[in-house]
């Protein structure tokens, strides 16, 4: 029988928290890019343009939302923001931009 020390376990346990984070963080942004997908008309024009659906646009800025706080969340827990701009695609700036301004805001 095998005993793990208990950094092998809180090791473990890191790794737990963190795969749980970078799956949530995953999920938000293919919620967010499902969301910004279905409000952009790619047909028809040479250019994709944005559609004038209210509630396209609005489902696109929860979806932002929702990702701008998991990205603090990941930010929180220890992800770099290399892993997370790995993980969201999002250029790393703007990874930055959204964590500098999650924690500015006061909590709700």
């Amino acid at each position: 029988m095998q005993v793990a020390s208990e950094q092998e376990q809180v090791d473990e346990g890191e790794e737990r928290v963190a795969s749980l984070v970078e799956r949530g963080l995953f999920a938000s942004a293919l919620e967010f890019y499902g969301a910004a997908g279905a409000a952009i008309d790619c047909g028809g024009s040479e250019k994709p343009a944005l559609r004038l659906d209210l509630d396209a646009l609005q489902a696109v800025r929860a979806a932002m939302g929702a990702l701008e706080r998991r990205i603090a969340i990941a930010w929180g827990a220890g992800l770099s923001y290399e892993r997370i701009a790995s993980i969201t695609r999002l250029e790393l700036e703007l990874v930055e931009l959204i964590v500098r301004r999650q924690r500015a805001e006061p909590a709700r």
